[in-house]
């Protein structure tokens, strides 16, 4: 049973939240006056087993010149540091079996993601270029009481926080899934590489305690 307190806390964070996502969409739409804003929410997902994370949600916002994002979840470990990222597919047409998921991203070999020399994940490059995936870092944030609450915006172009691909090309066709990713402990030596790039505070960079642990999904609007 969810108490008056923590109800509280839940629909304060997602005022915050809203309000956060109003100002950087204000800041999008500033020089778009052809179409309305396409808004669509989603529910966050666990990689681990695909369950729904209880009590949390995202929403994107889609403007002629880019997109924001707002999340809240929860079910996170207290005191770790998270990392959101958009991961976009800028031709979802060519995901493979007409669904974009991991595989587009990653050599998968019977349900087992392969690493290389390094411990790093093997990138799937043949699939990555087929959909004109890009990966860019969208926010970061420290778990106090095992919750997330967080937003970005996102301009078509933009290439601030990338680590692969050209970025965002067209927000109204493009397919757009927010990864939430672990970086362990926060760590004061590393704290700011952990709050802002992929592999802060871990070595290599896609080694534990860094993993992707949620996720949510935005097709594209029809």
């Amino acid at each position: 049973m969810i108490s008056r307190s923590t109800t509280f806390r839940v629909t304060i964070a997602s005022v915050i939240l809203i309000i956060a996502a109003g100002l950087s969409a204000a800041l999008l739409a500033q020089d778009n006056a052809t179409s309305e804003p396409n808004v669509q929410r989603s529910d966050v997902f666990s990689f681990s087993d695909g369950s729904q994370v209880e009590d949390a949600f995202a929403q994107l916002t889609r403007f002629d010149n880019g997109a924001t994002m707002a999340i809240s979840t929860s079910d996170l470990q207290e005191g770790d540091v998270y990392t959101v990222w958009w991961v976009i597919f800028n031709a979802p047409e060519n995901c493979s079996d007409g669904v974009c998921d991991a595989d587009d991203l990653l050599v998968v070999e019977d349900g087992v993601v392969p690493r290389d020399e390094s411990g790093n994940r093997v990138m799937n490059m043949e699939g990555i270029e087929a959909t004109n995936a890009s990966l860019i870092h969208a926010a970061g944030g420290y778990a106090t009481d095992g919750t997330l609450n967080t937003s970005a915006s996102l301009g078509e172009g933009s290439v601030a926080g990338i680590l692969l691909g050209p970025g965002l090309l067209d927000a109204e066709t493009a397919e757009i899934h927010l990864v939430v990713r672990t970086h362990g402990p926060a760590d004061e030596t590393s704290f700011a590489e952990q709050l802002s790039t992929f592999g802060g505070g871990c070595e290599p960079m896609d080694a534990p305690p860094c993993d992707d642990v949620q996720y949510a999904i935005f097709t594209p609007p029809m």
